[in-house]
């Protein structure tokens, strides 16, 4: 069994007023968290064109709260990943949990099909050699 975690904040101002929630959910598959955030607040207002107004959200604020959210996600993240039997240094890295596989060419399957027909022919020598020596020919 897998578990999954999903972590959430709430972004406040000094007036306590709410201006984002954040949202991130962990599978413990190695990959690098993605963590999700969403503005609350309502416009105060619309422009000429019809485009919204919104009330002035401190920047810094936001990045630090995000920037908390991101570093408590990979730590959970990497304790997931290694419950889950990953590599949990691969959630720093984003796409490393990510393996390439390579493709045979048809060339490589057709040599591979080769050697299996001839490794099954030489088992099949022996155990005729084996055969005829037992039988004292």
């Amino acid at each position: 069994m897998k578990k999954t975690v999903v972590l959430t904040d709430e972004v406040k101002n000094d007036d306590n007023r709410l201006i984002a929630r954040m949202r991130v959910v962990l599978n413990g598959d190695g990959s690098t968290p993605n963590v999700m955030t969403m503005g609350t607040d309502n416009p105060v207002g619309y422009n000429d064109d019809g485009t919204p107004i919104f009330p002035d959200v401190d920047d810094s604020l936001l990045k630090s709260a995000q920037q908390q959210m991101m570093a408590q996600a990979i730590q959970v993240q990497k304790e997931l990943t290694k419950e889950n039997g990953g590599d949990p240094s691969k959630v720093n890295v984003i796409g490393a949990e990510i393996e390439t596989k390579t493709t045979p060419t048809p060339q490589q399957m057709i040599q591979a099909s080769m050697m299996k027909s001839i490794a099954s022919l030489q088992m099949q020598v022996a155990q005729l050699k084996k055969e005829t020596k037992d039988n004292g020919n």
